[in-house]
């Protein structure tokens, strides 16, 4: 549990980072890579983040 939520959290992470270096240098496709990055932020990485957590304490 702990390895899925630091790999999906740095995946995601590295998928806003590049949707917003994408939308800085004008190239295409940013709005679609910004918010896969947040979806996965968002359904992923909290909630394992969270269960593993609560599994610790």
């Amino acid at each position: 549990m702990k390895t899925l939520a630091y790999i999906s959290g740095s995946l995601s992470c590295m998928i806003i980072i590049f949707g917003s270096l994408f939308r800085i240098l004008h190239l295409p496709g940013p709005n679609e890579l910004l918010m896969l990055g947040m979806i996965a932020l968002a359904l992923i990485y909290i909630p394992s983040y969270a269960l593993y957590r609560y599994r610790k304490k």
